[in-house]
């Protein structure tokens, strides 16, 4: 660089280094969807960032944590242990380190131990970030566009597109049906009680909806799912622990 170049802004590094991401692929897979992994989202950006000197900087402002007793699919007594909390991330220029943009975050998780939960709330948020701190595409993980592997992506939510995700989730709900009682659909009530307390939750704790969904899907051992395919049991339980969670000031 030269005497008369300026150098660049944490700003302008940031664009550098969004314009230098180029595209994903769905490098994994679990609970029969595939998604972009964290190490293929950290490894889009890490170079760019260590050639231009910017750092990223996580800051947990906050930590709760609750106990989920359930039974397993045997009918055994199993105890999870859900971790949420208020965060941070903190993009930082190495060159000039006064020069910092925060961002306020969310993050929660779910296992068997603490710091397992921890650890894996930290990981799922900060993937979440960087995908929605750049700006780039997200549909496939989206909470309401789950196993939409038939809809086109340049379409808008027409008619085709209604009929499609209405035949989609008859099909889903019949095979529910012939699971018994326990896999009855739920009802648009029901449906509206998930938005609202999704809604209500994430305004309360200042957290991303779509993480908070996320979160309840792993609390409640449900497998990812568009909201409208939940049954009218796993409603209720994401209900439940949705409403369960409480700013830590009320705590």
């Amino acid at each position: 660089m030269s005497n008369q170049e300026k150098p660049l802004t944490l700003a302008q590094k940031l664009i550098e280094i969004r314009r230098n991401i180029g595209g994903f692929t769905k490098d994994a897979q679990g609970h029969n969807y595939s998604y972009v992994s964290s190490s293929q989202v950290l490894s889009k950006i890490q170079h760019t960032m260590n050639d231009l000197g910017v750092l990223l900087i996580p800051k947990v402002l906050d930590q709760q944590f609750m106990e989920h007793p359930y039974k397993d699919k045997y009918g055994k007594d199993k105890l999870d242990f859900i971790v949420y909390g208020s965060m941070s991330y903190v993009w930082m220029n190495a060159d000039d380190p006064k020069d910092i943009i925060e961002v306020p975050f969310y993050y929660t998780g779910a296992k068997d131990d603490v710091s397992k939960a921890f650890g894996s709330g930290l990981t799922y948020s900060e993937r979440y970030f960087i995908i929605k701190f750049f700006n780039l595409p997200t549909d496939a993980d989206d909470p309401d566009a789950r196993n939409t592997s038939g809809r086109s992506s340049s379409g808008n939510l027409g008619r085709n597109n209604q009929q499609q995700h209405q035949q989609h989730e008859t099909s889903q709900q019949n095979q529910q049906n012939q699971q018994g009682s326990n896999m009855q659909p739920m009802s648009p009530e029901q449906y509206n009680q998930v938005k609202k307390a999704l809604k209500k939750v994430a305004t309360d704790l200042d957290a991303d909806e779509q993480i908070l969904y996320n979160g309840a899907l792993q609390a409640c051992k449900i497998p990812d799912k568009r909201t409208k395919l939940l049954t009218a049991k796993e409603a209720n339980m994401v209900v439940n622990y949705l409403l369960s969670m409480k700013p830590p000031q009320m705590q």
